[in-house]
């Protein structure tokens, strides 16, 4: 970390929100000509992919990968590449918005009013996205803005309130009432399993991610869950099947190898006890109904 001392810009929230929408969203690829900038809006920014350094306030930061920055109104900031080459580039996703209009809507939920606290930050925070929940937000932050699905702006809120709720709980996690709740070491063992279902993973590995014993983790997991350690995996995988049976033209053998089943009858089977349905009668029904739905609504500004 060393002090710096440069130019700093001034960013105006009415050039990136709608009336009826303060939330902005994107996914920007860093480079040596863009301004550092202070703003008066709140950003929260996450790196998606690359290195580089973030000069914040009076430091600069190297960043990678799964760095997440709450930067609060009036702190400068910018995001420099490690490099110039085009292969190795700092994405970064960002979403801002105007803090007025975000408080109420706080205030209508239940509880809500508690994550004004992540809102009225002084400073600026620094967060790792340890078991990937940071990444799966952001991706559908900006999902939801650009896509502006019927329905786009409800969904964009909600979503925002899910990134506040999660930067809360991440923040005051260290509690001695949070640790008591969640052991960090289960959501290690979550996180393998949603990242890894390609692969085997037994109970037993995962308990000595958890650092129990396997009676013990067994026990702690289905209460966490309300499931089976061996249902909850395979909960995953065919959750992932049914992804990937929408989303591309791939064979049932190769999705079914894809989520860790190399038997393809035994693949069938589960598919059709998780959903009623056959791989196959699943894309086929439910791609049709997808279709019968107008996702893409052009003619919303």
């Amino acid at each position: 970390m060393m002090a710096i001392q440069r130019t700093i810009d001034m960013s105006k929230g009415d050039k990136y929100f709608r009336t009826d929408v303060p939330i902005f969203v994107n996914r920007a690829i860093e480079a040596f000509d863009k301004i550092e900038h202070r703003h008066d809006f709140l950003e929260i920014s996450y790196v998606g992919e690359g290195s580089g350094t973030h000069y914040i306030g009076d430091l600069a930061l190297q960043v990678h990968q799964g760095d997440v920055f709450l930067i609060p109104v009036g702190v400068s900031h910018i995001f420099r590449p490690a490099t110039t080459s085009s292969s190795r580039p700092l994405v970064v996703y960002n979403c801002v918005m105007a803090l007025e209009p975000i408080r109420p809507l706080l205030q209508s939920f239940p509880g809500g009013g508690a994550l004004a606290t992540v809102l009225d930050e002084a400073d600026w925070r620094h967060y790792r996205d340890a078991f990937g929940e940071f990444r799966r937000l952001f991706l559908k932050l900006y999902d939801v803005y650009t896509t502006k699905r019927s329905g786009w702006s409800t969904e964009l809120h909600l979503a925002v309130l899910e990134l506040l709720l999660y930067l809360h709980r991440y923040r005051d996690e260290a509690s001695d009432t949070v640790q008591k709740a969640v052991s960090p070491d289960m959501e290690m063992a979550l996180h393998i399993i949603h990242n890894r279902f390609h692969s085997p993973i037994t109970l037993k590995e995962a308990a000595e991610l958890s650092a129990l014993g396997e009676r013990q983790f067994y026990r702690k997991f289905k209460s966490r869950t309300g499931m089976s350690f061996i249902d909850y995996v395979q909960s995953v995988r065919i959750e992932e099947a049914c992804r990937l049976l929408l989303t591309s033209d791939r064979k049932v053998a190769d999705i079914a190898s894809s989520v860790g089943y190399q038997d393809i009858t035994f693949f069938n089977r589960l598919f059709r006890k998780k959903t009623g349905l056959s791989p196959r009668e699943y894309r086929k029904e439910t791609g049709q109904a997808h279709e019968r739905i107008p996702w893409q609504i052009n003619d919303i500004p």
